[in-house]
């Protein structure tokens, strides 16, 4: 349900196009190479591989993707560790979606509403 959530709320937008989802990490990395899109948001706490490890498979795969994880966690060091295993931001739960939508206008400042 939180993530049906959170695709619609940036299909509301009206900025972006949700290309797919998955339900665990493995199924990210396939749903990635399938379809390749510019960008990737991952759960840092998914079944079978983490959010984590997703991001560092994709990152190897697709240097230029860009990756934000977000987790319930409010730790700065594993925001720092996030960047250091391919992440390009970090998002905490509570903030969702206002500052996922941020960090995404900044990765892709001409999706930016006008």
């Amino acid at each position: 349900m939180a993530l049906r959530a959170l695709c619609e709320y940036l299909e509301f937008d009206g900025h972006f196009d949700i290309v797919g989802t998955a339900s665990d990490g493995l199924s990210v990395v396939e749903q990635v190479e399938l379809l390749r899109p510019e960008l990737a948001v991952l759960d840092l706490s998914m079944p079978r591989i983490s959010g984590l490890e997703a991001a560092e498979r994709i990152r190897e795969l697709f240097p230029e993707m860009r990756l934000i994880v977000f987790s319930e966690l409010d730790d700065p060091l594993l925001k720092v560790e996030c960047k250091q295993r391919g992440a390009d931001g970090y998002v905490r739960k509570n903030r969702m979606p206002e500052e996922l939508l941020d960090q995404v206008y900044e990765l892709f400042p001409d999706h930016r509403k006008r």
